[in-house]
């Protein structure tokens, strides 16, 4: 049996997930919370300002939320709740309430007023480091480091793996790769990882980057993210990738269930040999990934941890 192992895509977006998510599955919260939206999207501020209150009545811990029930309030001229929830949407993720608001169609219309203001001045005072010049070189690097990658499915379904458009994609994203890893390497032993306090939402750069390079300097550098991850400069879920990037190029078993390979004779997408495949959701949970089932579902494939056995046992 012929496989390959898939490119690793980074399908999640850097301040949060594009799929609506709650964070309480309480049929009441949900419901006022996506009132509350629906209000803000209108121009409704008060109604909006009065869903929100019922739904963090019930529970407040997503910063989305908050910011959103924020914008209504400064759209009201509630400054003392506008305040109230610009804090706490900053008390539970001050790189990802800047990226909501920079990212997210509702917030357009205050992009240019007093309230982006506020939300500089609470980034700033959350990451007096922060480097805005080494954030935005960053994230050219997190675009030339995507670019390709997210055509290569597209590309290898539909003229296959050693086709002379997939070997095109390849020249392309082996040039920015190159590039790509010299910089970061550089970056990484000149300062450090280049972490959240210093570069914000595009922590996870550098990590994507060293996840696409050699071996030798996966290994080299994989003490120092998980460095940064100790310290909260990088997500847990990202170290984990590398790590299980690593233990497959040496020969053994990934440990989190992030490596996805597909046969190359029957096109059947299966998951590289997981070490514990019968606790793996637990596994994954520690490094605050999700069910493994929700991530084979991105491949259209059912995940049964007998028959992962199986499979892996002929090869």
């Amino acid at each position: 049996m012929k496989v390959f192992l898939l490119p690793f895509l980074f399908l999640c977006f850097s301040v949060g997930l594009l799929a609506q998510n709650f964070s309480s599955t309480d049929p009441a919260y949900i419901e006022n919370a996506k009132a509350g939206e629906a209000a803000l999207k209108g121009g409704e501020y008060d109604d909006c300002l009065a869903f929100y209150a019922t739904a963090f009545a019930i529970k407040q811990t997503s910063f989305l939320s908050t910011l959103r029930a924020a914008a209504c309030a400064h759209s009201a001229g509630k400054t003392e709740i506008r305040d109230q929830y610009l804090d706490k949407a900053f008390e539970l993720s001050p790189d990802g309430s800047k990226g909501i608001f920079e990212n997210y169609d509702e917030f357009d219309y205050l992009r240019e007023t007093p309230f982006a203001q506020m939300i500089q001045s609470r980034f700033l005072a959350a990451f007096p480091n922060f480097n805005q010049d080494l954030a935005d070189k960053l994230a050219e690097i997190r675009k030339t480091d995507q670019e390709q990658r997210g055509l290569m499915r597209e590309y290898s379904d539909k003229y296959g793996w050693e086709s002379p458009q997939m070997d095109s994609l390849w020249k392309i994203q082996n040039r920015s790769d190159s590039y790509n890893t010299g910089y970061i390497t550089a970056t990484i032993e000149m300062m450090g990882y280049p972490g959240k306090s210093i570069v914000g939402d595009q922590a996870g750069t550098a990590f994507l980057v060293i996840q696409h390079a050699d071996l030798p300097i996966q290994e080299k550098f994989l003490p120092v993210l998980r460095e940064a991850a100790e310290a909260g400069e990088l997500s847990w879920s990202s170290l984990a990738l590398l790590i299980d990037r690593v233990e497959m190029r040496n020969g053994r078993p990934q440990i989190y269930g992030s490596q996805v390979s597909r046969d190359k004779e029957t096109n059947e997408y299966f998951f590289s040999e997981i070490a514990e495949p019968h606790k793996i959701d637990s596994i994954r949970a520690t490094v605050g990934l999700g069910p493994i089932q929700q991530y084979a579902d991105n491949w259209n494939f059912t995940f049964d941890p007998d028959k992962h056995i199986a499979r892996h046992k002929k090869e």
